[in-house]
């Protein structure tokens, strides 16, 4: 999970579990709106049974703001599902994942000597796993609690369906096991990418071992800390049924920089630390 990723999910997480939504909060077209009471006319005073005015519960207030919150997360996502099922809303996830594929499947098209319509054909199938992660968390993010399971379970057999279609396609057993060593890399090879446009604009650019070397270091990292297994898949699920999760990702996050922090020294040269 890179930076620009950490810090868009640290704001939805944070967002999501906000107890008490402000009262100048935007409004979400179609969720319901408290109306004040209209003022009356007569003059203050008793109420004509003589009963004198009872304070609002506190926990009834607490409860209230709490079902407006599931409510409005409620309208999201069925607006974000309505938008994905539609035609235009799949082509345009369709081409952002394919161009995402494209960008960091790269050096491994050109390792298996792909054609044009081999490409094209494996960038459509591997489109898919380069966006799931992200389709995951906004579809459990914007869900009720009730449906989240379910979700995941879709999303678990799109990504067998997704792993068979590629096993089939490369019809080869090295070359599925270089796909899969890959693909498990995927989000190495993704901040790599960005760490490689940074030491360029600095004047002290990373050679290929490097490169290498660092994807490794960062996925021995990642499996050290157990990251994968506390915030992919499954572990997203896990993570949205207990409060707290913005700071258990920042921790999470920052012990998985510490435990590669040495490894990505002993790989760049004293002029690119």
């Amino acid at each position: 999970m890179g930076m620009g990723q950490l810090t868009k999910l640290r704001k939805q997480v944070a967002d999501l579990e906000q107890e008490k939504p402000a009262k100048s909060a935007t409004r979400i077209p179609g969720a319901p709106v408290a109306v004040a009471p209209v003022a009356s006319s007569r003059p203050s005073g008793p109420a004509k049974s003589g009963r004198t005015s009872v304070d609002s519960d506190p926990d009834e207030e607490e409860g209230e703001e709490d079902r407006r919150g599931d409510e409005r997360r409620r309208v999201l996502g069925d607006m974000f599902r309505q938008w994905a099922e539609s035609d235009a809303g799949k082509r345009m996830q369709e081409t952002q994942n394919k161009r995402k594929a494209g960008r960091l499947f790269g050096p491994l098209v050109e390792d298996l000597s792909l054609g044009e319509e081999d490409r094209e054909y494996f960038l459509e199938i591997a489109g898919g796993s380069a966006g799931a992660e992200d389709a995951l968390w906004g579809e459990l993010m914007t869900a009720g609690d009730g449906d989240r399971e379910k979700i995941l379970e879709n999303w678990e057999a799109e990504n067998s369906e997704r792993s068979a279609a590629m096993k089939e396609f490369l019809n080869d057993d090295s070359d599925w096991e270089r796909y899969q060593n890959y693909e498990s890399r995927l989000e190495e090879h993704e901040q790599v990418q960005g760490l490689r446009r940074a030491m360029e604009g600095a004047g002290v650019p990373l050679t290929s071992e490097q490169e290498a070397q660092l994807v490794e270091v960062m996925y021995d990292a990642r499996q050290q800390t157990g990251m994968t297994e506390r915030w992919q898949g499954r572990g997203v699920l896990n993570q949205l049924d207990e409060p707290g999760i913005a700071d258990r990702l920042e921790t999470d996050w920052q012990s998985n920089q510490e435990a590669m922090s040495s490894g990505v020294s002993s790989v760049l040269s004293p002029e690119q630390v």
